[in-house]
């Protein structure tokens, strides 16, 4: 009897499970309420956001490179430090490969899936980006075989030319990708809000895209045709590029770790007071300071501040335009920046880049766009007029510190009859020479990594604007690259083995597009 029951009962259970359909017991496994996987656009904001806080605040020493900051007087700085000695750069490199795992994590679960052109197209323009970054630092980096886990767990590095060249043709694919699904898709998911850079403007992203590859493109200068360079802007240049700073926020908050990432270095902590090692650490440096005291340039009044004010004090956000108010010293030169901390100290870092614990942070300038579109028309890659680029270039560097009626100190600026600020004035053989080193000024403290890549792209601004350290005895100059990381010998050896017998020296190892 008791087992007839049993038959009974199994047989109905059975009858139960077969009502319910055939994905019941499926269904008992995901769970609504705890997703196995993050939907893609949640994804979007720390990767944005890791990327803004890396351009802005992780390249500080480049900035010492670069003229733009010089370590205080009162801190005893080392040698090697002071002589461009360079150590294993890890950081950098494992910060890029953190940030493209998340964007590759995107771009895999987008590909093939319905109304995902918008968010897989991001994710190819964002590993664009940190691959320029990784090339223009290492030369080579694992590629094509990254990110394939136990598939590959010792990556093999592709040439940073190859990389570039792959890297454009996304940036072309992902650009088509957009520009089909806005004329053809109205389904496609927009990230919306969790697109804390454009806010789900798609427009705005091929304007991005396009600026992106105009800069791998300038990049190349040394090494491709100029027809190749018009052949790839041709594909494209109806896409148009920025004219607005594409700016980064995810809600910065006067909180610990939530501030804007510049006022987390050098600004005040939550509790109001000075971070240490920040603000009075890194003072103004002398190259950038004399170009502006030189070229009678109103942007020294928001690069920098005058010496004594600091972001404790009301002051800080005045305008001191009184130009022999500004104090520095140049890299390197201790004695001069011992006698400055003696006698009241050097500028610091001002309030036009140091806008405040919630200021957006810039990912590409306008100034830059401007700048790149200038010198692609001087080089004759494509039409336009190289001299009003320029122009819009240099007054979207005053509009983006918030000089005050920028356009007109901008106008007076640019016709100043001098040399590299004036294109009138400014003979053909420097025109290149202007727009880089109006790029150089313009990226100062808010992207050091791109003045400091141009500057080994051109080699300007020259050293009658930018002097090599003046340590005494000192015979480096500025590094061409960074030293591939000590984890990827230890971990990665037959790739790394082969990727230093290409050059692994930061003084003679030079990144394939360089002169």
């Amino acid at each position: 009897m008791k087992r007839l029951l049993y038959i009974t009962l199994l047989v109905g259970s059975l009858a139960f499970m077969s009502s319910c359909g055939k994905g019941f017991l499926t269904d008992l496994a995901n769970n609504p309420n705890q997703p196995s996987q993050a939907p893609l656009q949640l994804i979007l904001p720390p990767v944005l956001t890791g990327y803004a806080t890396q351009i802005t605040s992780g390249y500080q020493s480049i900035g010492n490179w670069m003229g733009f900051y010089s370590y205080s007087g009162s801190y005893s700085i080392d040698a090697n430090t002071y002589t461009y000695y360079l150590a294993y750069t890890d950081g950098d490199w494992d910060f890029w490969f953190g940030q493209l795992k998340n964007v590759n994590y995107i771009e895999q679960q987008a590909k093939g899936k319905e109304n995902t052109e918008y968010i897989l197209s991001i994710a190819k323009i964002l590993k664009a980006f940190g691959y320029q970054h990784l090339v223009d630092s290492y030369n080579e980096a694992p590629y094509s075989k990254a990110f394939q886990g136990s598939a590959d767990f010792f990556p093999a590095y592709d040439k940073g030319a190859d990389i570039y060249k792959e890297s454009i043709a996304q940036l072309d694919s992902a650009i088509l990708s957009i520009q089909d699904a806005m004329a053809n898709n109205p389904n496609a998911t927009n990230p919306g809000a969790n697109d804390i850079m454009f806010g789900g403007n798609m427009t705005d992203w091929l304007a991005f895209a396009n600026t992106l590859k105009l800069r791998f493109l300038i990049r190349q200068s040394n090494v491709i045709t100029a027809a190749d360079a018009k052949a790839e802007l041709s594909k494209t240049t109806s896409v148009g590029y920025l004219t607005a700073d594409a700016m980064v926020n995810p809600g910065y908050l006067n909180s610990a770790d939530k501030q804007n990432p510049l006022w987390n270095v050098f600004g005040t902590n939550p509790g109001g007071t000075l971070y240490s090692d920040g603000f009075k650490y890194r003072y103004a440096g002398g190259a950038l300071v004399n170009f502006f005291l030189d070229y009678n340039d109103d942007r020294l009044f928001y690069m920098y501040a005058p010496p004594g004010v600091d972001p404790t004090m009301s002051e800080y956000t005045a305008v001191d335009s009184t130009f022999s108010d500004y104090k520095a010293s140049y890299y390197g030169d201790r004695d001069a920046a011992v006698e400055l901390t003696n006698s009241g100290g050097a500028s610091g870092v001002g309030h036009g880049v140091m806008k405040g614990f919630d200021a957006s942070v810039p990912l590409i300038s306008a100034a830059e766009s401007y700048f790149l579109q200038a010198e692609a028309v001087q080089r004759g890659w494509m039409s336009g007029d190289a001299k009003d680029l320029f122009q819009k270039g240099i007054t979207a560097s005053f509009e983006y510190l918030g000089v005050v009626n920028a356009d007109d100190a901008a106008a007076a600026y640019y016709a100043n009859g001098k040399v590299l600020s004036d294109w009138n004035a400014t003979p053909a053989s420097r025109k290149i020479e202007a727009i880089v080193t109006q790029k150089w000024a313009a990226s100062a403290i808010s992207d050091n990594y791109e003045a400091w890549t141009e500057y080994r792209r051109t080699g300007f601004p020259g050293t009658g604007i930018l002097p090599l350290t003046k340590y005494p005895g000192a015979t480096r100059h500025i590094p061409n690259k960074y030293l591939f990381p000590k984890s990827e010998a230890d971990r990665n050896q037959a790739a790394y083995k082969a990727a230093i017998a290409g050059g692994n020296d930061p003084q003679s190892s030079k990144i394939f597009w360089m002169k």
